[in-house]
């Protein structure tokens, strides 16, 4: 019996050892396969990946692209163009990224290229209007610095960059609609001819009704809200409040102080800047010797938390110091405000929807072309609004947007009655 039984586990053994070798031997083939294929689509892998340079600074890739359809009618003609939101809104990739220096010190650097293959704005002559369906400034690189920065003492920035009073009265709006919809011309048509009342095309656009000398270009409003080399100093923030500096080149400098937070049930945000500008080289459409401009700005956002309900408010204010023209006329002072109030709530699973309507007031920003041609003082109004909807699973807003012009001039007989413009617009942006 003892006999029979170690046979038998003699024979099982032999059995399992064979089949313990078959399986091994197939796994190793089966293995080999797998890993030669699995190296492979690493390999490939590898060389569709963003390398990073080192392992000590971090990289961070953001952005979002934006597009719209703009369907206008200046009283006489109508048309319906394709284009982006023009410069400093654009469409753009942004590279940046940080390394710890010490604790609480860091250092980084951004990078920020923009399209601007359908930029809508120019500040010369050569705009999008009735006669150009479509401007093509290629890619451009918008920002280009390095920053040092400290938790305690703040943070000090050296590049192509925001200066310190960049938007202050702008960047306070939080309804979600400030890219799509704000009170400068750069996603809109300043190079649109004004129309007579006899619908006969004048030498002017809408762009000479809205000028802005510290630029030397048709802004509308946010008058030095283009990113320029320079050195600025931002300090912490202390209970929402920060403030910030900034110098550039030959020469002109800028103040700004802000604040963001929430009281009593609403969410605030404040913005007021200063600069002073004396670079000749930012007078992009000024015959001018020199340069002697001064912008204040001051913008407020409140938003009732429990309702949605929210208003924003911007004033802005241009002295040129009685700089003069080669002609010999004078460089007007002139002021613009703007007001945008709606109501921003969740009423879809898409996420927030915003309905708005705003009003701006251009007030005497008359351009060298009107000044030249004996415009005495001015008053461009554009009022409109909109829908804005957000959807979350995707990070992208769909808006649908109208925007209205009319204007008055004094000092030229001809352009005493102005036929109205209107711009209404679709469009999207979605974030990366």
């Amino acid at each position: 019996m003892i006999r029979t039984n170690l046979i038998l586990a003699s024979s099982l053994l032999t059995l399992g050892l064979t089949a313990a070798g078959t399986s091994m031997a197939n796994a190793a083939d089966l293995g080999g396969d797998c890993c030669a294929d699995l190296e492979e689509r690493i390999a490939e892998l590898e060389a569709t990946t963003v390398r990073k340079g080192n392992r000590k600074v971090s990289l961070t890739i953001s952005g979002y692209i934006a597009q719209e359809i703009t369907v206008w009618d200046d009283g006489q003609e109508s048309n319906a163009y394709i284009h982006g939101l023009g410069p400093t809104q654009a469409s753009h990739i942004k590279l940046g990224g940080q390394a710890v220096i010490a604790p609480g010190w860091t250092a980084g650097y951004l990078l920020r290229i923009q399209d601007l293959t359908g930029n809508a704005f120019s500040g010369g002559t050569a705009g999008v209007s009735q006669s150009t369906s479509t401007r093509n400034d290629n890619l451009n690189t918008q920002m280009s610095y390095w920053y040092v920065q400290s938790k305690e003492l703040g943070k000090v920035s050296v590049g192509r960059l925001a200066h310190a009073a960049k938007s202050a009265g702008m960047f306070t709006d939080l309804s979600g609609t400030q890219i799509i919809d704000n009170y400068t011309f750069l996603d809109g048509f300043p190079n649109f001819q004004l129309r007579a009342s006899s619908g006969a095309p004048t030498s002017l656009t809408w762009g000479q009704l809205g000028f802005c000398y510290t630029q030397g270009a048709p802004l509308g409003g946010d008058c030095n809200g283009i990113v320029m080399n320079g050195v600025r100093y931002d300090t912490p923030t202390f209970a929402g409040f920060s403030a910030s500096a900034s110098w550039g080149e030959d020469d002109f400098w800028e103040l700004a102080a802000r604040y963001s937070g929430e009281v009593a049930g609403f969410k605030v945000a404040a913005g007021i800047g200063y600069t002073v500008m004396n670079d000749e080289n930012t007078s992009i459409a000024v015959p001018a010797a020199h340069k002697d401009s001064e912008f204040f700005q001051a913008g407020v956002y409140i938003q009732h938390i429990g309702t949605g309900l929210f208003v924003h408010g911007i004033y802005g204010e241009e002295d040129n110091n009685g700089t003069a023209l080669t002609s010999g006329l004078i460089e007007p002072n002139s002021d613009q405000y703007y007001v945008k109030a709606g109501i921003r709530r969740k009423v879809l699973p898409l996420g927030a929807t915003i309905v708005y309507g705003d009003y701006a007031r251009y007030n005497d920003q008359l351009g060298p072309a009107a000044i030249n041609q004996g415009a005495t003082s001015s008053v461009l109004e554009r009022m409109g609004g909109g829908i804005a909807q957000e959807i979350d699973s995707a990070a992208m807003t769909v808006y649908l947007k109208y925007q209205h012009y009319q204007a008055d001039i004094d000092g030229i007989a001809a352009l005493e009655s102005l036929e109205d413009a209107d711009f209404v617009s679709f469009g999207g942006l979605i974030n990366f």
